[in-house]
């Protein structure tokens, strides 16, 4: 009985890091970005919900890559990982997808927010104020 406990307890620990490094990983994707594209890393950080970055606000094309950067890190990681660990291959699927929804807060409405900002700039129609 206790060998299926300690199998339990090591396959949840192991899940927990495999999606904590997915988690950091993300964010990687975030601050290799908005150094490439020049706007300032101010904070990396980690609270309740997770690992997080605080940058300085840029022009939305640049917003825009540094927003898709994460989930991009985590599809490349897909690609990269999947033949070795289905699990951390698992963790990615889930960052990539659940952070591309359009959900408040999250880098597909912050992507959708850019493009949208992209659209009016580049409109005629539209005026900027």
């Amino acid at each position: 009985m206790h060998s299926v406990t300690a199998q339990c307890l090591f396959l949840f620990l192991k899940i927990i890091v495999l999606g904590f490094l997915a988690m950091a990983l993300h964010e990687a994707g975030h601050w290799i970005a908005a150094t490439a594209v020049g706007v300032k890393v101010k904070a990396i950080g980690l609270c309740w919900k997770g690992v997080y970055l605080v940058r300085e606000s840029g022009p939305p094309a640049k917003n825009l890559l540094i927003s898709l950067a994460g989930p991009l890190m985590n599809v490349a990681l897909i690609a990269v990982m999947w033949q070795w660990s289905h699990k951390f291959g698992l963790a990615n699927v889930c960052f990539a997808v659940c952070n591309l929804l359009p959900i408040r807060g999250s880098d597909g409405d912050r992507a959708l927010t850019c493009w949208q900002e992209m659209q009016k700039e580049n409109n005629p129609l539209t005026e900027n104020k």
